[in-house]
């Protein structure tokens, strides 16, 4: 304290200094008994002079206190409870403040007023790039990395905290003061927390500061990862291609493409359904007795989309028990598909079945269930059968150079085949996995297409049920003379009246021996056989059996470097039928006997040998039939020249439901597969999902899930089949494959 002032105040007649002392002390003892608000506004009641100070009495020195408007968040206080501020830095500090405001003015005129992108500017990194520079010299302001001011949690105590209320110990009389020793104190929240300061701004005056906090910088590191998506996101649905799965019409109606138009199926069951699809120009007058031409013409196809809403008609052919159903213009396919996607492809399942080559309508229809159960793509082609699939004549063969005539079906399902080549893609299907599982005569033509060596890079793998072994080893002109019969009977010496003549014509001047089939009966000596595959010469060159050879040779030379996997199976009662069981009401020992005996079985004296591998009952007289017919035919080509898996469906596990306790049919592998398997007790649900394990397995992953050699026994597991002994002995005594069934 000045001691020249103090001398100046005593001569001016202020009070004795004792006197302030005193009042000073009274005036500390009851200012710390009082509890002080830290409110808008704050009385202090004292006595002396500072109460009459806030009073705006006149002191005992005759000085008039007037009252001082205290504005929000400052508290009135005696001058003597704040510390000396120091009068040079407050005039330095002013300073400060107008060169900042007038900065900031003209950073407000120097900034345009609509800027879109303004948001930007509270992000941290572009005000790195933009940060502003120090006044000495062009080094920018170190103050901060990103010239974000943090919460004081985050920065470092680099200088002491002021204290808001004055020490006791330093207070001064400031009653020389113009205010008469009192001053308006506002507490400043930024001392004691100065990074909040910034959060009570709103954003825009924070962007004109430039003064940010930590949630800024959150913010902005959100907004670039979403912008980071969202570039990322267009990149890779650009090189996707198209859409995952196409929208429905409707809720119900899903169009996709061919390459010969648009097609629209229909949503049920959960999967998607397209019947009907053309594959092949119609084999219709003059293109009757011809292969199968593809719809490579866009004048072939059909104009706008094509409704696949109803299935087509079959094409024409005999039933089993006489009656002709379909139409001459069939050469279409029904898909069955989970999934109408690009991506994720699903392997193909192409069903080709016939009950004979005359004809016959297969169990194999593609199942919903399994489509969407099992992922998988059903496929179902039409083809020829009877005489408008594999008559051979040499008016026919005349007409085409090379001459050749005859195995029209084959060329329908090949022509079949490279339709699903080029277009399963737009059903969600896979055309570098395509399974091909034949039925019955539909086997037959299977095991056929995989000798034509167009067909071997349209397919992946091989399931054949119950085909026959028996294939066409004589030349064409053989099969012309053959054939010479028809020509007598339809009175067409030429193709033009072959063409011109209606198909019923056609179907009667069929001679009825050769619809007849070997199967269901025990085979006699000197049996006639009609075959309708034909070497044409074309499609069928050699003998199914040295095509077979040479493909071996070449997958164990190494040549074929993509050999396509084959299974055989069948039945233990493949030749089970409705007319063969009622034929007798019930089926005695000694009709069974009667019946071995009168066949070639009896003729070679071998009844007595048979029946030690087979009861005399009607189980044991199809188990006879079949394994003649039908399972030693396969166990010799399958495992002795093939060295292919075997399948056997037995009995003891497939029987029951509406074939009959303890009778595996024909149909019961692949009723199983489909899922339509009459399943009505624990030991049938067994059966087929061990069937089921056993085919789709293979479809997905080209090999079986159990031995992949030998025989394998299907019942209600899989199990290992440790040989047959009745098809050595019927192979020895040559009756097997002599008399296995033909189609």
């Amino acid at each position: 304290m000045d001691i020249n002032k103090m001398e100046n105040d005593d001569e001016k007649g202020t009070p004795d200094k004792k006197q302030i002392e005193a009042e000073e002390k009274e005036i500390m003892l009851k200012a710390d008994n009082e509890n002080m608000d830290a409110s808008a506004e704050l009385n202090v009641d004292v006595e002396g002079p500072v109460k009459a100070a806030l009073s705006g009495d006149v002191t005992e020195q005759g000085r008039e206190v007037k009252p001082k408007f205290i504005p929000i968040g400052a508290i009135k206080m005696p001058g003597f409870f704040t510390k000396n501020l120091d009068k040079e830095k407050s005039k330095e500090d002013e300073s400060a403040i107008e060169k900042d405001i007038e900065n900031e003015k003209t950073d407000d005129i120097s900034k345009p007023k609509h800027n879109r992108l303004q948001f930007l500017h509270t992000c941290p990194f572009t005000q790195f790039l933009h940060r502003p520079k120090s006044n000495e010299g062009n080094t920018p302001n170190k103050r901060n990395f990103f010239n974000v001011k943090y919460p004081k949690v985050f920065q470092r105590n680099t200088a002491n905290a002021e204290a808001t209320l004055a020490s006791m110990e330093t207070l001064e009389d400031k009653l020389d003061s113009p205010n008469d020793g009192m001053e308006n104190v506002k507490l400043d929240v930024a001392d004691t927390e100065e990074g909040k300061v910034a959060t009570k701004l709103p954003l825009k005056e924070r962007i004109r500061q430039k003064k940010f906090i930590i949630d800024d910088i959150v913010v902005c590191a959100l907004v670039l990862l979403v912008l980071l998506a969202v570039i990322i996101g267009i990149i890779i649905g650009a090189q996707a291609g198209p859409p995952t799965e196409r929208p429905l019409r409707l809720g119900r109606y899903m169009t996709t493409l061919t390459a010969c138009g648009p097609v629209e199926g229909t949503l049920d069951e959960g999967v998607y359904n397209f019947y009907n699809i053309p594959y092949a120009v119609p084999p219709i007058k003059e293109k009757r007795f011809t292969y199968a031409q593809p719809l490579n013409n866009i004048s072939m196809c059909w104009n706008g989309t094509r409704e696949a809403h109803e299935r087509g008609p079959l094409c024409i052919q005999f039933l089993e028990n006489g009656t002709i159903t379909g139409e001459e213009d069939c050469l279409t396919l029904d898909i069955v598909t989970p999934h109408v996607r690009y991506d994720s492809p699903l392997p193909v399942v192409v069903l080709i079945g016939a009950n004979t080559l005359a004809g016959g309508i297969s169990p194999t229809q593609p199942s919903a269930l399994y489509a969407r159960t099992k992922e998988v793509v059903f496929v179902r082609p039409n083809f020829r059968l009877g005489p408008f699939g594999f008559l051979a004549l040499d008016v026919i063969s005349k007409t085409k150079y090379p001459e050749t005539s005859g195995n029209y079906a084959i060329s329908d399902l090949l022509v079949a085949l490279q339709w699903v080549k080029h277009n399963i893609k737009h059903f969600g299907g896979d055309p570098e996995s395509v399974t091909l599982l034949g039925h019955r005569a539909g086997a037959t033509l299977t095991a056929a297409l995989t000798t034509v060596t167009k067909a071997h890079k349209l397919y992946s793998r091989v399931w054949l049920s119950s085909p026959s072994v028996i294939f066409p080893g004589e030349p064409l002109e053989q099969a012309h003379k053959s054939n010479d019969q028809f020509k007598q009977i339809s009175k067409c010496n030429d193709i033009d009246c072959l063409r011109n003549i209606s198909a019923m014509e056609i179907l009667t001047a069929t001679p009825d021996i050769w619809l007849g089939s070997n199967g269901g009966t025990l085979p006699v000596a000197g049996e006639f056989k009609h075959s309708w595959l034909v070497l044409d010469g074309d499609l069928l060159r050699v003998h199914a059996y040295e095509s077979w050879d040479a493909q071996k040779e070449a997958k164990e030379s190494g040549k074929d470097k993509v050999f396509r996997p084959m299974i055989f199976g069948t039945t233990q009662h493949s030749d089970h039928s409705d007319l063969l069981r009622n034929k007798h009401l019930n089926w005695t020992i000694e009709m069974v006997e009667k019946m071995v005996n009168s066949s070639i079985i009896g003729e070679k004296n071998l009844t007595s040998s048979i029946f030690k591998h087979f009861n005399k009952s009607y189980e044991g007289l199809v188990g006879l039939i079949s394994s003649i017919r039908t399972i030693c035919p396969l166990v010799s080509l399958a495992r002795l020249r093939l060295s292919a898996p075997m399948y056997v469906v037995m009995g003891a596990g497939a029987g029951g439901g509406a074939v009959g306790s303890g009778i595996a049919g024909i149909n019961s592998d692949v009723e199983a597969i489909l899922g339509t398997f009459d399943s009505e007790g624990p030991e049938q649900r067994r059966f087929m999902a061990a069937m089921q394990q056993l085919f789709y397995y293979y479809v997905w992953h080209g090999r079986l899930s159990g031995p992949e050699t030998g025989l394998i026994a299907v019942a209600q597991d899989l199990l290992p089949l440790h040989g047959l002994p009745v098809c050595d002995l019927l192979i020895q005594e040559d009756i097997v494959p002599r008399y296995a069934h033909v189609d």
